[in-house]
């Protein structure tokens, strides 16, 4: 048995780092870790003590780069490792895995210890380039290895080896495989964040102990504590203090055994709902009363394909617009629909105010798994050489596309739409036609250039919490507060990066159809 772990883990480590992807991760990284911490003269500051920032030495520098772990990493190494049981199945290596005497603990452990060693090679990263910006910055010239590796090990290590565990379980239930597991993550992450920098694995006391040795050495000072990025004035003056480091506390090792404890907690659930690849019994039959509602749903979609047959009928680029409205939203369940027409019956009676921040935002990411196929779809159904049979130019199938996306995407807004031409929003209306297009062009871009589906579904959310939801000005795609971000040029900055977002990935996909010609 330790054999075979030992050869499956060294295959699995293999075959993941040597893609161009990994190093691309690690190069990614690595600018991230200099991206935060700024020079002393930089525009910006990332951690700030009532008004101070501690030199530039391995204490300082270590625990800041623990912090930055702790909560950016959660959100950043899921994605990186997922698909790892998904991509077995791709590969059709899950049916010899099923026919070997290799069981599933076997199995989980071997690509838990896989996700391990691969996340703690990108935070061994970070560390290096930590050390190495100390060295840069020159404010303090001696690397004490220890102040910058503890932190590590107490709070970073447990936390990957948390998101390696739930990465498996995610995996091993079958409706958080896919792109609803992606998503759901995202809102778990957000709304988790600050438990689990301030609660969970107590390096929350470390700004208190921070914030203590300031009050000791500057009894005067008055300033806020900010954790993240700010921006800040050249005419004010970052104030530095020397800090000799932290003392590890019992708090700190109840955090790390609190973190480890769901790491294991997820990797037993893993454990339970892996089904080694078997396959599993169909379902059962559906009641009676969702066969009505399937039959209700069923004979409105029918109404609405007549519709779409009698406008189309008469040109060949209509017809294939139907024909890609058509494949994307094939396979969806009826509980989908019914959130569609949830959704629209919702934006008729809330006010005016929730409609634009909260309901037509919220309406287009319900849509975000299925514009994510938009570009890829083709792909996935190994049809692109078919498409290269077709009558139409390439601009046609382009055009067709995109507009079978945008159908969809206004059906979720549809109700919000009719509303908002009532009442003669006509900005309103401008910014949601803009907001509907950058998101189908954010779409195909990221499904174009990446060739998979969970790049749209993990970015597009990033943006729409930043965004949309937190009303950041120069994010806000959508543009919540609608004066400020005309008066900001918001729209037409959306508008032209929806135009670039096409034409680079139309280039990018006329090179490939050419090669592949």
């Amino acid at each position: 048995m330790n054999s075979s772990i030992t050869q499956s883990f060294i295959a699995d480590f293999k075959q993941r780092t040597r893609q161009q992807s990994y190093l691309i991760t690690l190069l990614v990284m690595a600018l991230a870790t200099i991206l935060f911490f700024p020079a002393p003269q930089a525009s910006y500051q990332t951690l700030i003590v009532d008004g101070y920032r501690g030199i530039y030495n391995s204490a300082w520098l270590g625990i800041c780069l623990a912090m930055l772990n702790v909560i950016f990493l959660p959100i950043i190494c899921f994605y990186l490792v997922k698909n790892t049981i998904n991509n077995d199945r791709q590969l059709l290596l899950s049916e010899l895995i099923a026919a070997t005497p290799v069981g599933k603990f076997t199995y989980l452990l071997c690509k838990w210890l896989v996700n391990v060693t691969v996340l703690t090679s990108i935070a061994l990263s970070m560390l290096l380039t930590t050390a190495l910006l100390q060295l840069y910055f020159g404010e303090s010239y001696t690397i004490e290895l220890w102040l910058l590796v503890w932190p590590q090990l107490i709070f970073v290590l447990p936390m990957l080896m948390a998101i390696a565990a739930v990465t498996l379980l995610f995996e091993s239930i079958s409706w958080l495989r896919g792109g609803f597991g992606n998503v759901t993550y995202f809102f778990i992450w957000v709304t988790s964040i600050v438990n689990t920098a301030e609660g969970a694995t107590g390096i929350s006391s470390i700004i208190t102990q921070i914030e203590a040795d300031i009050k000791r050495q500057f009894p005067n000072s008055v300033g806020n504590t900010n954790i993240g990025i700010s921006a800040s004035s050249p005419d004010d003056a970052v104030l530095t203090f020397v800090w000799q480091g932290a003392q590890l506390q019992y708090e700190h090792i109840t955090g790390m055994l609190f973190i480890l404890m769901i790491a294991l907690l997820a990797f037993i659930l893993a454990y339970l709902f892996f089904d080694r690849f078997q396959k599993i019994a169909p379902v059962n039959p559906p009641s009676s009363k969702s066969s009505f509602v399937s039959k209700q749903l069923t004979n409105i979609g029918k109404l609405f394909d007549a519709l779409l047959i009698n406008l189309t009928r008469h040109s060949s680029w209509p017809r294939q617009m139907r024909l890609e409205f058509l494949l994307l939203i094939k396979g969806l369940s009826s509980y989908w629909y019914l959130g569609l027409i949830g959704l629209n019956i919702s934006q008729l009676f809330v006010s005016f105010e929730i409609l634009t921040s909260i309901m037509i935002p919220g309406s287009w990411l319900f849509c975000v798994l299925v514009l994510s196929q938009v570009g890829v779809k083709a792909r996935e159904s190994n049809t692109l050489s078919l498409l290269g049979y077709c009558n139409l130019s390439a601009f046609k199938r382009l055009t067709s596309l995109l507009c079978a996306a945008f159908i969809l995407i206004s059906l979720s807004t549809f109700a919000a739409t009719i509303r908002i031409m009532i009442l003669g929003e006509w900005l309103v209306l401008a910014q949601i036609l803009i907001g509907m297009s950058f998101s189908i062009a954010l779409a195909y871009f990221c499904s174009t250039l990446t060739h998979t589906r969970r790049t749209f579904e993990v970015l597009y959310p990033v943006l729409w919490y930043i965004g949309p939801m937190q009303s950041a000005l120069y994010v806000d795609y959508f543009g919540v507060n609608s004066r400020l971000s005309w008066q900001a040029n918001m729209p037409i900055y959306s508008l032209l990066a929806a135009a670039l977002l096409i034409v680079i990935a139309s280039s990018k996909r006329h090179v490939f159809s050419h090669k592949m010609t």
